[in-house]
């Protein structure tokens, strides 16, 4: 565009058009027929399944875990044992046997009575140990089964119930989330969501039975007294009581506050749903953690393992009550093994990755439990510039905030939230933020009339900073124009402006 002086007119013209008609132009999505917020409600829905990835993951791993998962050099149980029925996993996990056989609530285990009713003999296994056992290739790709050798607490199918419980944790929390974001981008549904002052003024129930029995109101009395013997003896308590209150308030919150919670949220999903995402992924936080602390347990100690059966089949004669059967039935052996460390060092790491995650969902609700003005979408998370850091900003009298001096911005950490304690200030209920971009370099004319570049009022993080230009007497800088082309890059068009 720079040839002639007609052709860099018609550049301009086209750029300037271009311009005006990208101005006009509403977001693509509505372009294309969608209505308003719409867009917005099918992605949050999109990024809500996203989010419950890590828990469905963690389900699956466990729920398949198969033959490789065992460790198949050191076998848990000496002598192959045979029976006509062995339980699979998730075949009666909290049963053995039924109503009707007059046992209830009884781990799998080898019991006298056990042996009797489903014990079958194997001539060419009788004996055989479980180091010496050879299997066809077929036999290994059965899926493991309960064990069915050593004490009664080792046969429980224990990450089959830890990858239940994760499975329901990701649906509860993936319907929080979702309705929770939902809620906020309707017009009609956003002011019903409450924060914490909201769920104390509209379920006091909630907040009075756990001040009654979080056990903590006799020992503020006491640390409190007047009297000076009285207030020692206070102090001293909550120090020796403060690992017994610490689990005390663990179990209250996962079994109690958090049910109640629940069926609040069941009833009022809309107003309470903040509320329940919080109090769920704690919940989540306090159960991975336990995941990686058990299997880090499980690491050290070959004993302390979960155990599953190798199983395969073979056709026999079954004896039965000293009766054999005329005809050959198929007998179910096997031998019992422990899981691998390779795989409890996988699930400690799921473990820590399960808590970092639901710690991170339940930071990410407290701005909107503090105050609902301030509220966030958790599923939607948003690149932002570098250009926005260091945040500096101060009260309505122009004092530095709390926590701060007038030396340090309010955020200097690139990596942290550009909008942190905005939400934690007196006033903060009333306020909001407006978003717009500003020039970089600003000048300002001084008495004799040239013009100088004043220092910007905060620390720039931008990356490639360009630096401010020189200005000539007549207050005019050339600079390359360019135009804004598609998906937003600026392409430059050979000319200056």
């Amino acid at each position: 565009c720079h040839h002639s002086t007609h052709v860099q007119e018609t550049c301009w013209l086209l750029v300037a058009w271009h311009e005006r008609y990208q101005r006009r132009l509403p977001m693509w999505a509505i372009r294309c027929g969608a209505k308003p917020r719409w867009p917005s409600r099918v992605k949050v829905i999109f990024f809500s399944f996203m989010s419950g990835t890590l828990g469905l993951s963690l389900y699956m791993y466990m729920a398949g875990l198969n033959t490789s998962s065992l460790d198949l050099s050191e076998p848990s149980s000496e002598q192959v044992l045979c029976l006509s029925s062995w339980p699979m996993r998730y075949d009666k996990v909290f049963l053995w046997q039924r109503a009707e056989d007059g046992i209830l609530w009884h781990a799998p285990g080898t019991t006298e009575d056990f042996l009797s009713k489903y014990e079958c003999v194997v001539p060419e296994l009788t004996g055989e140990s479980c180091r010496n056992v050879r299997l066809a290739a077929r036999d290994l790709a059965r899926p493991l089964a309960l064990a069915m050798g050593g004490q009664d607490g080792q046969n429980w199918d224990l990450l089959g119930i830890w990858a239940l419980l994760f499975l329901c944790l990701t649906c509860v929390v993936w319907l929080g989330v979702t309705i929770h974001d939902l809620a906020l981008i309707g017009q009609a549904q956003k002011d019903f969501v409450l924060d914490v002052a909201g769920v104390n003024r509209h379920c006091p129930l909630i907040r009075r039975v756990w001040r009654v029995l979080a056990g903590y109101k006799p020992l503020r009395r006491l640390a409190s007294a007047d009297d000076l013997c009285k207030k020692v003896l206070g102090h001293l308590l909550a120090i020796l009581l403060a690992p017994v209150l610490l689990a005390w308030n663990l179990i209250l919150l996962l079994f109690v506050i958090c049910p109640m919670i629940l069926l609040t949220f069941l009833r009022y999903p809309i107003r309470m749903s903040r509320a329940w995402v919080f109090i769920i992924s704690v919940t989540c936080t306090l159960y991975g953690l336990a995941l990686t602390l058990q299997q880090i347990a499980f690491v050290s100690s070959f004993e302390l393992r979960p155990r599953y059966a190798l199983t395969w089949q073979t056709a026999v004669n079954v004896t039965i009550d000293a009766a054999t059967l005329a005809s050959p039935s198929l007998c179910t052996c096997g031998c019992d093994y422990s899981v691998s460390a390779g795989v409890c060092l996988n699930l400690c790491v799921i473990g820590v990755l399960t808590t970092m995650k639901s710690a991170f969902l339940a930071f990410r609700c407290l701005k909107g439990l503090r105050r609902s003005q301030w509220a966030n979408l958790l599923t939607v998370q948003f690149p932002v510039p570098l250009t926005v850091y260091s945040v500096n900003w101060r009260q309505a009298n122009n004092e530095p905030i709390k926590y701060r001096t007038e030396e340090m911005p309010v955020q200097g950490e690139v990596a942290f939230d550009p909008f942190a304690m905005m939400d934690e200030q007196p006033d903060s209920a009333y306020m909001t933020v407006h978003l717009r971009p500003e020039p970089m370099h600003c000048y300002k004319k001084t008495e004799k009339g040239s013009l100088t570049l004043v220092q910007p009022h905060r620390k720039l993080e931008t990356p490639s900073i360009p630096m401010p230009s020189s200005i000539a007497g007549t207050h005019i800088k050339a600079v390359e124009s360019e135009y804004i082309g598609c998906c937003g890059f600026p392409w430059p068009t050979g000319g200056h402006k």
